[in-house]
């Protein structure tokens, strides 16, 4: 049987694949050609804000491997129960178990660029890169997500969600657009336990804050690249640095407002001054990464809080429940939502709340029980 397959990448060329009677040829998002199997049974899928991209496609039985913070996720356990079963060989960026990855017999790897080096230099196995950059931005979440869309074969359902998406960054630019200058309010994500460590300019965090209607805080300096022991595309500022930019809003991914609220080197901040200190959202995976649900949600959350006089006919509980039945097409309870609006899952992501720096990240072991 003959079958051409394009990339799916928007803003990319097509590339045709030729098919044998059991294998396809494809070129990955790095530009690479691999050879997968026709039918797919058995796939391992190494990577945070990715891992919930099968849910979208509804191929989430072909996971034969997940990454720690999928198997780890409450929410994620409570719509697939099966994935409490599956091997998690793969713990952070660079940290794989390769012997538990052989075990798990997969057709091919699903896997960024450092994982995804590290399964081909110890083993035989197919390696399928789904980016060549880690900007995470709306256009590169939507690339990614029409990637695998075609790679299993689900087209329809990657439309779905990038339809979904570019119709809520529609409607929040249409709702926002006659907003003044001086009432986009300036925002700082501090991550991290001591809430310092943030995205910088060019950032998708900087993307979704704007989409938003209001200012990165830290527009005026580049946390592009790696840093010592934190997390890539990350940096750590300084409290005068802080206090000099003075946010109208913080948004936290550790602790409680209240952590903010009595500590007296805040004190000083218009958002501590005026209590306008929120903890982040996390649902399937956290809401300070790059992932499909997180771009749909994360501007509209931050939306309603910063803009509520133009946000009054918009419930975020019920927007949050309509995206999970339409494109994960799972019922959360009102237990769910409230867990999710108040940050309770981050904790069950493979512990990524407040873990930034230390080096859990990046930079870590490359590879562990090595074998070919």
């Amino acid at each position: 049987m003959a079958l051409s397959l394009f990339a799916g990448c928007i803003g990319q060329g097509t590339d045709t694949k030729t098919v044998t009677e059991d294998t396809r040829t494809i070129v990955d998002m790095a530009g690479r050609t691999v050879t997968i199997p026709e039918n797919i049974e058995r796939v391992a899928i190494f990577g945070g804000p990715i891992g919930q991209v099968p849910y979208i496609l509804g191929v989430e039985d072909k996971l034969c491997a997940v990454s720690k913070g999928h198997k780890t996720s409450a929410l994620l356990a409570a719509m697939d129960p099966r994935i409490t079963t599956l091997p998690a060989p793969r713990t952070v960026n660079g940290v794989i178990n390769i012997e538990e990855l052989l075990a798990s017999n997969p057709q091919f790897v699903l896997a960024g660029d450092i994982d995804g080096e590290i399964v081909t230099k110890n083993t035989s196995i197919p390696v399928v890169q789904f980016f060549a950059t880690s900007d995470g931005n709306f256009t590169q979440t939507k690339r990614e997500v029409t990637f695998l869309g075609e790679i299993f074969e689900r087209p329809e359902k990657a439309k779905k969600f990038c339809d979904y998406l570019d119709n809520t960054l529609k409607f929040l630019d249409e709702r926002l657009a006659d907003l003044p200058e001086d009432e986009r309010l300036v925002v700082f994500n501090g991550f991290d336990s001591n809430h310092l460590v943030t995205y910088g300019t060019g950032s998708y965090m900087e993307e979704r804050i704007e989409a938003a209607g209001c200012i990165n805080a830290a527009s005026d300096i580049s946390t592009a690249g790696k840093k010592e022991g934190i997390h890539a595309g990350l940096d750590q500022v300084s409290m005068e640095q802080l206090i000099a930019w003075n946010p109208d809003i913080v948004v936290i991914d550790y602790g409680t407002p209240e952590d903010l609220y009595n500590d007296p080197k805040w004190a000083k901040v218009s958002a501590i001054q005026n209590k306008k200190v929120y903890r982040l959202p996390s649902a399937v995976f956290i809401w300070n990464r790059p992932s499909a649900e997180s771009a749909v949600l994360h501007p509209l959350w931050l939306a309603t809080i910063a803009h509520p006089d133009r946000f009054q006919d918009v419930n975020i509980r019920t927007e949050i429940k309509k995206f999970y039945k339409e494109i994960f097409e799972y019922e959360l309870s009102e237990e769910q939502v409230d867990k999710i609006l108040a940050g309770e899952y981050a904790t069950t992501v493979g512990g990524l709340s407040g873990g930034y720096s230390g080096g859990q990240q990046q930079g870590g072991q490359k590879d562990s029980n090595k074998s070919k």
